[in-house]
């Protein structure tokens, strides 16, 4: 009799005798040490800070230095939070630029299209990136500074052909267009933001919202299509810091309606 042969009798208890094999062989695997108050405390503790120092000291000699490497402009206090990966993964040509006080994570990729002529991806000062996050770049992708964002994907094109038989072919350069998110912008858990769209200064994107139109200033928009669930509170004072137009975007939002179109 075989290894799997035997191993298939047990599992589906054929006999008695097997059925108590397989009785014996789950209570082996259930079998633990007892939790030692103290002993077993410390050692979590040991293996935390083991791990981390570990992890902190290739992050600050090896993979931050290398990532570095590959940007345009990367401003201090750059912070790439190293959960296994330890690099963030590019793909392409990409111009890269980032401002001060940056952190995200290794398990990040950033791809530049081959459509166009060196695509560029900017994150402002102190803006955190959660992971895992895509951001794709035909164009330009910009990201604000003081944002939180949770997105899983970030694209400046709409995506492959829509006619099975195009679907192949390299996107169509016309179609790329830029994403600008604003200052202040929180982008929630998975949520995507493609096309050629604008997130206005203060905006909240909801956990899983699909993004394909502009989000007008201090909105707070939610689902597949997306709607304005909520307007917060315009400030005054940056009525005339952010210009009338924007503004004026505002006011045209209405709750439980998609973005409106800029004219």
């Amino acid at each position: 009799m075989g290894f799997e042969e035997l191993r298939s009798r047990i599992r589906i208890r054929e006999t008695p005798f097997y059925d108590g094999l397989y009785r014996f062989a789950k209570r082996v695997r259930g079998i633990e040490v007892l939790y030692v108050p103290g002993w077993h405390d410390a050692l979590y503790h040991e293996r935390s800070f083991r791990i981390n120092a570990w992890r902190t000291f290739w992050r600050v000699i090896y993979y931050q230095p290398m990532f570095r490497s590959r940007c345009a402009r990367c401003g201090s206090n750059l912070h790439i939070y190293h959960s296994g990966q330890g690099l963030p993964y590019i793909a392409g040509d990409l111009e890269i630029v980032i401002g001060d006080g940056v952190s995200f994570y290794d398990r990040s990729t950033l791809v530049g299209l081959t459509v166009g002529e060196r695509p560029r991806i900017v994150i402002g000062d102190n803006t955190d990136i959660s992971q895992p996050i895509t951001i794709i770049a035909g164009n330009e992708v910009h990201i604000g500074s003081n944002c939180l964002i949770g997105c899983s994907m970030i694209s400046d094109n709409p995506g492959h052909n829509l006619v099975y038989d195009h679907r192949f072919q390299k996107l169509d350069r016309a179609k790329i267009g830029r994403i600008q998110i604003g200052d202040y912008v929180w982008a929630a858990l998975q949520s995507v933001i493609a096309g050629n769209v604008s997130v206005g200064f203060g905006a909240v994107i909801g956990a899983r919202t699909v993004v394909t139109k502009d989000v007008p200033p201090f909105c707070v928009v939610a689902g597949n299509p997306m709607r304005i669930v909520k307007k917060m509170e315009f400030p005054h004072e940056m009525i005339s810091g952010l210009g009338e137009d924007a503004y004026e975007r505002y006011q045209r939002a209405h709750i439980g309606a998609e973005p409106p179109l800029d004219p």
